[in-house]
């Protein structure tokens, strides 16, 4: 990452699938040949199994007027056809303050604020229906106080948000009754309720034919975990998960979640790298079988290794989706053993067929001119040099050892792992490249408490923007010419390979601050993600945006990222806690390594580094 949102994803949420590792109690296990010619031959009863388990018919029917072939899977309950699937998504919200937003330069929305936001960030997650372009996801919300009887049929999904008196409870529930017993629409598939919702509210929440309030269901989910009940059971407690936190990626993801398992299929959470009843045990036992046939020698050495087996044991505790909690245990036990492994079982075999998509929308524009000139290679390159002292910097660099201070972004990252530094530097391959390098440096507080520096390194490519598309003249649609202000950055970080798209929005002329947009994915873990960043010389506020046109001028760059301010972390207008006194006196006894890593391959510098703490641990 470029930031510690994307250390996070690569590092950590590459990193669910040592589950399996559990199978292994020796610390010197290494898969047998016998293990592994006889292992073909055990998945023929789990084939039985699993198709008795999993039965999908296929027959004719009419759909929008033509003849299509619909497949009805009965263990997902949901029919799968040919013709565009749209999810019908509503968000109700309460009439009461969110709680959002607390370390944001604007905390505490109300949470019909809330709900109208999450509604109209949905569709960039879902992609796009192949037969007709259109929007996979449709997502609106509703005041609470305002809600008619009849507002929620037809809807697939609905989630309550901050729903907790009487009345509303009252008004919410028999709208919930009225979409779920309507004939002569399609039936409410779930009903999720964020943790301020009231105790009959919560009650009501179900996934499929799972409800929460059965006791005779939960048992069956228990007793029985291939079961539909089951599967559905799991959901729920997936998107409690994910509603316990208060950011607004979480809460679509938790939505996201149901539309893939319930309505139809979303690619940025369809990648799986855990063993599951819903892969079926056929899925898993040849999943597992690729990992001893690919990877034996770096899964004895991982688990062989104290410190790696400690990692494992951590990571599998970890909440799901937990990119802060993940990269700490990482950050904690970071081993070569650790990265081996990963870079084997998930990088260079591929061991889960993941491939997370990165998301082309929001579609965000390019800052167009700097300096009242038109945007050019030299211009985009100076504004994220920024204030590095270097002879390609802009006359307005402050001459620092970094480029940038990040003040605020699009994750709580940036809560957890503070002083995030950016250092951008040309690459030194001749006069003409237009590369750079970009190394990051951060804080990460450790699992027994202590603060240590991480340091990154990343290659940055200029790209073609989407605007180009939309020209007609011969130069711009050329597939060869690349954008000013449009970068593809790339990485390998604890043994996964991450690519990120990064749009210049707004800089000033003086270079006061600047916002960054990103979206990218770590494509072999299954993770995709997509955010934003202010950032300046000294990761304080901008002094003259804390109100006025600044503050709009900044506002409005967010909201081309589709953000709103109290979406973001790291600090309000007035205070930081990324750069609080807690960490920066910290950092006056223990320098960052600002040392630029320079004209050296990603490959070449994780293998020095790793090359390194094998010495370490060998001394």
């Amino acid at each position: 990452m470029v930031q510690t949102h994307r250390l996070s994803v690569i590092g950590t949420n590459a990193l669910p699938f040592f589950f399996f590792l559990l199978c292994f109690q020796s610390n010197a296990f290494v898969p047998s040949q016998k293990f592994r010619t006889t292992l073909p031959t055990l998945t023929t009863p789990f084939a039985s199994l699993s198709s008795s388990i999993t039965k999908r018919n296929v027959h004719p029917t009419i759909v929008g007027g033509k003849l299509s072939m619909v497949a009805t899977d009965t263990t997902e309950g949901r029919t799968i056809m040919d013709a565009a699937v749209v999810a019908r998504v509503a968000f109700v919200a309460g009439d009461t303050s969110s709680g959002y937003g607390k370390t944001s330069p604007e905390p505490n929305p109300a949470w019909s604020t809330v709900a109208s936001q999450l509604a109209r960030r949905m569709s960039n997650f879902g992609g796009v229906n192949e037969e007709d372009g259109s929007d996979k996801i449709s997502a609106v919300s509703f005041p609470v106080d305002t809600l008619k009887l009849n507002d929620l049929v037809g809807f697939d999904i609905v989630i309550a948000l901050g729903v907790n008196s009487s009345e509303d409870e009252a008004r919410l529930v028999g709208a919930l009754e009225t979409a779920s017993s309507n004939s002569g629409q399609k039936p409410l598939k779930a009903f999720l309720a964020d943790p301020m919702c009231g105790e009959k509210i919560q009650m009501k929440r179900f996934a499929g034919n799972f409800h929460v309030s059965s006791t005779m269901e939960s048992v069956v989910a228990g007793l029985i975990p291939w079961s539909s009940i089951a599967s559905e059971s799991r959901l729920i407690e997936k998107t409690e998960t994910l509603l316990k936190r208060k950011s607004t990626e979480d809460y679509i993801f938790a939505v996201l979640f149901v539309i893939h398992a319930l309505v139809t299929d979303i690619d940025v959470v369809k990648s799986d790298i855990n063993p599951s009843w819903e892969k079926g045990v056929v899925q898993n036992v040849l999943e597992f079988k690729k990992m001893c046939d690919c990877c034996g020698p770096q899964i004895s050495s991982a688990l062989s290794d104290p410190k790696t087996k400690s990692a494992i044991d951590l990571l599998n505790a970890v909440d799901l989706r937990d990119q802060v909690g993940s990269y700490r245990v990482i950050v904690s036990n970071e081993t070569p053993q650790l990265e081996d492994f990963t870079l084997c079982i998930l990088q260079q075999n591929d061991c889960f067929n993941c491939d997370a998509p990165i998301l082309d929308r929001p579609r965000v524009p390019l800052l167009e001119k700097w300096r009242g000139k038109p945007l050019d290679d030299e211009a985009s390159r100076q504004i994220l040099i920024g204030h590095l002292d270097h002879p390609a910097a802009s006359d307005a660099s402050c001459k620092k050892p970094w480029s940038w201070k990040i003040v605020v972004g699009a994750n709580p990252a940036y809560d957890a792992f503070p002083m995030q530094h950016q250092i951008f530097y040309p690459s030194g391959r001749g006069k003409e490249s237009k590369s750079l390098w970009y190394d990051p440096v951060f804080c990460v507080e450790t699992l027994d408490g202590d603060l240590v520096w991480c340091k990154r390194h990343y290659r940055c490519t200029p790209r073609r923007h989407w605007s180009e598309d939309e020209n007609n003249n011969e130069e711009a649609t050329s597939k060869t010419k690349t954008t000013p202000g449009a970068w593809t950055l790339t990485t390998l970080d604890n043994g996964m390979v991450s690519e990120e798209k990064w749009t210049i929005i707004d800089a000033m002329d003086d270079l006061s601050w600047c916002v960054l947009h990103y979206s990218g994915a770590a494509r072999r873990a299954g993770q995709s993600y997509v955010g934003a960043l202010l950032c300046t010389s000294d990761g304080q506020w901008p002094e003259s945006c804390r109100s006025g046109e600044g503050l709009e001028r900044i506002r409005k760059a967010f909201e081309k990222c589709d953000l709103e301010l109290w979406e973001l972390f790291g600090g309000s207008t007035e205070q930081s806690y990324m750069w609080s006194k807690k960490f920066t006196n910290w950092a006056e006894e223990n320098p960052p390594p600002l040392d630029r890593i320079g004209d050296i391959s990603i490959t070449s510098w994780r293998k020095k580094e790793r090359e390194r703490a094998l010495k370490e641990q060998e001394s």
